[in-house]
């Protein structure tokens, strides 16, 4: 050992060994990889440490090192090799991602923020970091943050949890705080087209950004005193090529309801105006609305999704009527019918009512409304072809049973469209340890789960799972042949087979047949003995297995009870047209008005769910408490509810890192009356 040496190693507390040749250095800490990442953790150790005998400052050495001792338990002598390999290698970002995530899993998310930010300062495209980071940033409440962090990573990490945090961190923001740069916008566009997440879920945000453009605050501050306009009152050829070219309201329109009320305006003004252009019988101004058929066609796809919700005048409805006898007779003649007339008429009225309906698929010139006829004549006709086809496993006697088949059969809903894109199919267990980290679920090993979902609708949730679970074999059964018919379509469009319907009433399910999963979610609270019924799927449950149970929260809900109160003591019923006139009512109020409080909730903005939401023939409500003392009644154990509420939760309840305290949880839904506002989802395993 020379005197340099010896004077490097007395600044640094280390003692020079023989060096291992670099070929060889790489070999061991490739083989020390492979036995850390085969669980071989003895074996890895040795190899670290063999390659820090010959060389005490290798970088990767130290930190992997760090990591075998935190996932050891010995997370501080984790954190101190993770902190000599940064002070090993200061350019090299992987010991600060490291370091990063074992400060996380300590709960010190303040100190990972920080590493997690140097990573990306010294290499911006470090793989997992910007997801990591926004994970973090939302767990702190930061979710403007989270977002901008989530929006810069996707420039060149495409991954799908990268995505999915940046639907969570768009979930978790005040919409009105969220930053309508193109960047953002552009993403939103892409999250809603593919879809990264459901729709539904996206269309808040999506509103409040599009009530930023200074197109539709014009738009908005027009329509504000509730009189027609003109279509040059609204938007000019400027406005329409700014909007198409973004994408974001187009792809709103075709994807869910519009949540947001001056949005919904915005688009009811528009379909006014467009029909009153097209009644006058005005040469020109019926060659000018041509200008607006890409956005007539939208909104003609948005009036089918929210089944015709908005209110219509004594006039619109004479307008109607006279458009539709046009364009019916035009059909039974074989004449061209103009796109454009379609389009508006299309939203106002399902295009299947019309006589010779079917013959609109054979017009050349409606090729620019394929999508549009294909959601509101060829679906609805394939739906009309598999009702017959579909199992009856239960009579349905129940008399609350027959009042809600009823209901539904009216109007199966949600109208969906479109399925999330990042459903990657894993084993259950893999699935259920991602999803509720830290739970104490005991694992199932069950590589071919049988699952039933009672209570499908028109099968969104019953899909999901059915690609969510590898292996899974799904049952799917509902009250509503109209929305199994819907459900069907959808499947095979998607091209599953691993997904079977049939009709039948939950209360009557066979007991010779128990499942891996039982999913109900958003059923039970609509039985006449909600608890009856969950005991009766329970005994469904084989020992071991998992139950998904979806039930409206009390405590949400008090604003629409107070409705409900005043509605009953007006005597209202349910019908569409008393159900469009209450929504006007009620979207015109002030913002303080305990009704108007009725807006924030998503259901408000679909016929369907609206009548459900204030006029439903049954609905139970339940507490925390409730859904503890069932657990404890029924041999349950709780695993976790699904939430974005849950970074807010962990935050308010650090030490509670499984979040399954449900003491904890009523407390915090007590100081968060709205954490529950479309229901309680939650995962619960049997003993």
């Amino acid at each position: 050992m020379n005197r340099k040496q010896r004077r490097a190693d007395s600044k640094t507390g280390t003692t020079t060994a023989t060096r291992i040749p670099n070929a060889l250095e790489k070999m061991l800490l490739q083989k020390a990889i492979g036995h850390h990442q085969a669980g071989q953790f003895r074996e890895a150790e040795a190899g670290y440490r063999e390659i820090l005998a010959a060389n005490p400052r290798h970088t990767d050495a130290l930190g992997y090192l760090g990591l075998l001792a935190h996932h050891a338990g010995h997370s501080d002598a984790g954190i101190e090799l993770l902190r000599k390999a940064i002070g090993s290698d200061r350019t090299n970002p992987e010991p600060h991602y490291n370091l990063a995530r074992v400060l996380s899993d300590l709960g010190r998310d303040d100190e990972a923020i920080v590493h997690n930010r140097k990573a990306l300062e010294l290499a911006p495209d470090f793989p997992g970091a910007h997801t990591n980071l926004a994970a973090l940033l939302l767990l702190r409440g930061r979710a403007i943050e989270a977002l901008t962090v989530a929006a810069n990573g996707l420039r060149t990490d495409n991954s799908a949890g990268l995505r999915s945090t940046f639907v969570l961190a768009l979930q978790s923001a005040d919409p009105s705080t969220i930053e309508a740069n193109p960047q953002i916008v552009a993403l939103l566009v892409r999250a809603l087209n593919e879809p990264w997440a459901r729709p539904r879920d996206l269309a808040a945000a999506a509103g409040a950004i599009l009530l930023r453009r200074p197109s539709m605050k014009r738009c908005v501050a027009r329509l504000a005193d509730g009189t027609p306009a003109q279509l040059s009152d609204l938007f000019d050829a400027a406005d329409l090529a700014s909007l198409a070219s973004e994408g974001l309201f187009d792809a709103l329109l075709t994807a869910a309801p519009v949540t947001t009320i001056d949005v919904e305006r915005v688009v009811t003004g528009v379909c006014r105006a467009l029909l009153g252009a097209i009644d006058r019988g005005d040469a020109d101004a019926e060659e000018a609305a041509k200008s607006w058929l890409p956005l007539a066609a939208s909104i003609a796809q948005q009036s089918f999704l929210n089944e015709y919700v908005a209110g219509v005048s004594e006039q619109e409805n004479e307008q109607i009527g006279r458009l539709s006898d046009s364009i019916t007779a035009a059909l039974e003649k074989n004449e061209a019918v103009a796109p454009v007339r379609l389009a508006v008429l299309a939203s106002y009225l399902p295009l299947h009512t019309l006589k010779s309906a079917d013959r609109l698929a054979g017009q050349e010139g409606l090729a620019p409304l394929r999508a549009l006829i294909a959601q509101q004549v060829v679906n609805p006709r394939g739906e009309d072809a598999i009702r017959p086809t579909i199992e009856h496993l239960t009579a349905i006697e129940d008399d609350v049973s027959q009042k809600v088949r009823q209901q539904y059969e009216e109007n199966p809903y949600p109208r969906w469209t479109r399925l999330a894109a990042d459903t990657q199919a894993l084993p259950l267990d893999h699935y259920m340890r991602a999803r509720l980290p830290g739970a104490p679920y005991k694992a199932m090993g069950k590589g071919a789960p049988e699952v039933l979902v009672a209570g499908c609708g028109t099968g969104q949730h019953a899909i999901q799972r059915a690609l969510q679970f590898a292996g899974a074999n799904v049952l799917a059964v509902d009250l509503s042949l109209n929305s199994l018919s819907y459900a069907v379509r959808k499947t095979r469009e998607l091209g599953l087979t691993n997904l079977s319907y049939a009709q039948a009433d939950i209360l009557a399910l066979p007991a010779d047949r128990m499942f891996d999963v039982v999913d109900s979610s958003g059923v039970l609270h609509h039985l006449k003995n909600p608890l009856d019924g969950w005991r009766k799927l329970s005994g469904l449950v084989k020992p071991g297995g998992l139950m998904h149970i979806g039930l409206y929260s009390a405590l949400a809900r008090q604003d629409i009870n107070a409705a409900r109160t005043a509605l009953k003591a007006q005597g209202r019923d349910y019908s569409a047209a008393d159900v469009r006139h209450l929504r006007a009512d009620i979207a015109g109020r002030a913002a303080g008005d305990p009704m108007h409080n009725i807006t924030r909730f998503s259901d408000f903005f679909s016929l369907s769910e609206c009548r459900d939401l204030l006029f439903h023939v049954q609905e139970h409500q339940f507490t925390i408490p409730q859904i503890a003392a069932f657990l404890a009644e029924n041999g349950f154990t709780f695993l976790g509810f699904e939430t974005p509420a849950r970074a807010n939760y962990l935050r308010r309840f650090p030490q509670d890192k499984a979040a399954t305290n449900l003491e904890n949880w009523a407390a915090f839904e007590k100081e968060n009356p709205a954490t529950f506002a479309q229901m309680y989802q939650f995962w619960i395993q049997k003993s």
